[in-house]
């Protein structure tokens, strides 16, 4: 029996015939999935305005000196020679008659002093003539008083 193979039975009959049932519940959603990549750049915006100016640097070194320049004729410098020394000599005269104003002031102030003293002076030698007030000497009241009552009394 062992080499003799299995038989098998007779085929069953096919299953029913017709339409298949209704769709069953939709299952639970998937996890999401991975990130995506990033798009591509945009184009460049407007520039921006200008900003404001730094702080101001330090001075540059000195130029060279140039080529030193023509001095002016005498004819040229005559007139402000002039005007210099006429401006001079008024300043001089102005001083002089400053000083001379105040030396007259000086001898005025000094000849009113003198006046003033002479005049005190005099005023003193009047005052001396007069003879002076002599005071008067209050009298002690409780010995006047007594006075009075002795002399009411007789």
């Amino acid at each position: 029996m062992a080499n003799e193979p299995m038989r098998q039975g007779r085929q069953g009959p096919p299953g029913p015939q017709g339409h298949p049932g209704r769709q069953g519940p939709e299952g639970a959603r998937g996890k999401p999935g991975p990130q995506g990549k990033p798009g591509p750049e945009g184009k460049r915006g407007e520039q921006g305005p200008q900003g404001k100016q730094g702080p101001q640097g330090s001075q540059g070194p000195r130029g060279e000196q140039g080529p030193p320049g023509a001095l002016p004729s005498i004819e040229q410098v005559m007139p402000w020679l002039h005007l210099i020394f006429d401006a001079y000599e008024d300043y001089r005269r102005k001083r002089e008659q400053d000083a001379r104003d105040e030396a007259e002031r000086d001898i005025a102030d000094r000849a009113a002093l003198e006046a003033a003293v002479q005049d005190h002076m005099s005023d003193d030698d009047e005052d001396d003539d007069r003879k002076k007030k002599k005071k008067k000497r209050k009298k002690d009241k409780r010995k006047n008083k007594e006075k009075y009552e002795d002399d009411n009394e007789e």
